[in-house]
């Protein structure tokens, strides 16, 4: 019995240690993936650039640390937070009510709803009711894939990337892909794909806003993430940022 007891309690000391530890680091290692433009992209140097990295380096200033990115498939983010492997998510990460039993979320950043696009000469569909019976593509993981599956009649391909969900809409592999409405404007104004892609329709899938994920039981990283983003909304910072990213 008492071997036991000391086990649980090692246990407890060895969960507890884990979990302040992320305050005490002066490095935060923050978990994204970089094809999801505005929010997050490579540019032409390969250096990691978007509204949500702008945002969550001056979140880490204000709390007095530096961030080291952790670029990674989507679908592996919440595991990877999970398992400790990076201490924070900062992805365009919607913050639902079923995500939530596995994460904490951050207050809301933004709040956007999702885009269907199409092929550019595709005038098939114009309203929701138009995808029954048509094939669309989706990021692995994410929102929208979920809202698929509720659609009636709808094929779901699932990719790693949205840049590959794109160019199946482009080949004409798929009727749409859905995306934030956002990150749709971005791929649509792209050099490589102005004239071949469209935004078909809008549509409201969650109701959630966009905000940072961190485990739970982390109480005090919580607090640090809301100030500085307070901080950034009281000082117009965060809203100098939206309108230098979602144009």
């Amino acid at each position: 019995m008492k071997k036991l007891l000391f086990a649980l309690l090692a246990l407890l000391v060895a969960v507890t240690a884990c979990q302040a530890n992320v305050m005490a680091k002066d490095v935060l290692l923050v978990g994204t993936e970089s094809t999801y433009p505005p929010y997050e992209f490579r540019d032409e140097n390969n250096d990691l650039k978007g509204f949500d990295i702008a945002m969550t380096e001056a979140i880490a200033e204000k709390m007095g640390k530096k961030v080291e990115w952790v670029d990674m498939p989507f679908d592996s983010l919440i595991p990877s937070l999970l398992a400790k492997k990076i201490d924070l998510i900062a992805a365009g990460l919607s913050a639902t009510e079923e995500r939530a039993k596995r994460v904490a979320f951050s207050d809301n950043y933004e709040v956007s709803i999702s885009a269907f696009i199409t092929a550019y000469d595709n005038d098939a569909i114009k309203a929701l009711e138009d995808m029954k019976g048509k094939i669309a593509a989706v990021q692995l993981g994410t929102v929208q894939e979920n809202y698929l599956y509720t659609l009636e009649d709808v094929q779901v391909k699932s990719f790693q990337k949205f840049d590959d969900c794109v160019r199946e809409v482009i080949l004409g592999r798929v009727d749409a892909t859905l995306m934030d409405t956002p990150v749709a404007k971005s791929y649509v104004e792209h050099k490589d794909f102005q004239g071949k892609i469209k935004i078909a329709l809008e549509q409201e899938i969650t109701g959630s806003g966009k905000a940072i994920a961190l485990n739970l039981g982390e109480p005090e990283l919580l607090e640090a993430v809301n100030k500085a983003l307070a901080e950034l909304q009281a000082s117009g910072e965060l809203d100098a940022m939206k309108a230098e990213w979602f144009k």
